[in-house]
Parts: C-alpha cells; structure tokens; sequence
C-alpha cells in the first residue's frame, strides 16, 4: 500500500530540506502555516503538493494535509525528523491500521539516547515521537485532529483511533531533531513529562526554532 507522508511546517527552513531529501517511495504533502522564511520554496522543491496556510495551527495543517492525499494510509511527520531508508515501506505493508514506530536521537551523545530510549517507551500510554499513521478512513471515523488543540493533537488522536482500529508499532525507527531538549533542558522535560502524564493540559508548547 502506498502511503502519503503529510508534514505540517512553521519556519522549518534550517531543517526540512534533509527531512525531505531521506522520504523516497511516498507522496509527499507539506503544509507551510504561517511560514516568514523559505520553508516553501525548499518544499516545492521536493513535495508533491504544497499547502499554503496564513494561520500557524498544527492540527488544521495536518487535516489540510490529509485532506488533499491521493494514499489510503496516511503518515503525519514532523518537519525536523529523519526516516530510516525502508521505513515508508514498512508502513505501507504493516497490517496495522493505525501506529507509529520506534524513535532514536540523531546524535550519539549519552542524554540525548536515554532520553529517545524513554520516549521510545511511552508510546503504550499513547502518546506520539515525531510520527503516527493511520489509514484515511479511520482517520475520518476518529474525528481527524482537533483544531481547537495547539499540542497533544496528536496523542488524542493516536488513542481515539487504537479503539477503533488495529494499533501497532513499526520496527523502523525515525531519528529525533535534539535542539529542543537541549535547549529547555533535559530534567526540566522529563518533570514536564511527568506533569503532563498526571496533570494533562492543552495550553501551547513554547515554539523553538
């Protein structure tokens, strides 16, 4: 099965271009929203449809995305991360109608493993690394992304849609841009982690570029 990789962008010039080069075997949509630098001219260069959004939004740029797909599973991809080779691949013949797959650090400094190790590993309580699937009906049938959102959009989904359909994790791995956690700290987002896990919320992540 084909797939269609859907990769929502705000000001990801310095880093989607190596992101897009490493996608092969795969439609590729990318929704620009409320881009001010060339994240839409280095996506034109590579995608094969780019959406234009004024509005940042990460859950209206991704059901964007996933509504101008020509695949029948969809791949909802950060805009910083790098896929293994076979990866697109895996998922178009997984039987599982909606997952995600296993995450590394792109660097081989000590924190920034354990801390991919450990997010590898919270997938279960359903949240997300960087990169869920999920077939388009049961997108649909899951009620798509909340717009209302600005984080967590994702998980949410991810754990509507397992109820309804066959959830699974991928054996490739997708390697994790690690300029965010070295900027916030790397304690400082495991008691995030924490927080987050016993006291939910839905206010906006803090954008590092």
């Amino acid at each position: 099965m084909k797939v269609t990789v859907i990769i929502p962008a705000y000001n990801e010039e310095k880093y989607i271009e190596r992101t897009l080069q490493a996608i092969s075997g795969a439609e590729i949509v990318v929704v620009c929203n409320g881009c001010t630098d060339k994240t839409e001219d280095i996506a034109r260069k590579y995608a094969d449809t780019v959406i234009v959004l004024k509005e940042k939004g990460v859950s209206r740029a991704r059901n964007a995305g996933a509504k101008e797909a020509c695949s029948e599973r969809l791949v909802f991809m950060d805009a910083d991360i790098l896929p293994e080779k076979d990866l697109f691949e895996k998922i178009g013949e997984s039987r599982y109608t909606v997952g995600t797959c296993k995450v590394k650090a792109d660097s081989s400094y000590l924190f920034d493993r354990v801390m991919m190790f450990i997010k590898s590993n919270i997938h279960y309580l359903g949240y997300c690394t960087g990169l869920i699937f999920c077939d388009k009906d049961l997108f649909e049938q899951a009620g798509r992304f909340e717009e209302s959102l600005s984080k967590k959009e994702d998980g949410r989904l991810l754990r509507r849609a397992r109820t309804l359909g066959n959830f699974g994790i991928v054996d490739a791995y997708i390697y994790n841009n690690m300029r965010r956690y070295r900027k916030k700290g790397y304690i400082r987002i495991c008691l995030f982690w924490i927080k987050e896990y016993l006291f939910p919320s839905t206010k906006e992540y803090e954008s590092i570029r």
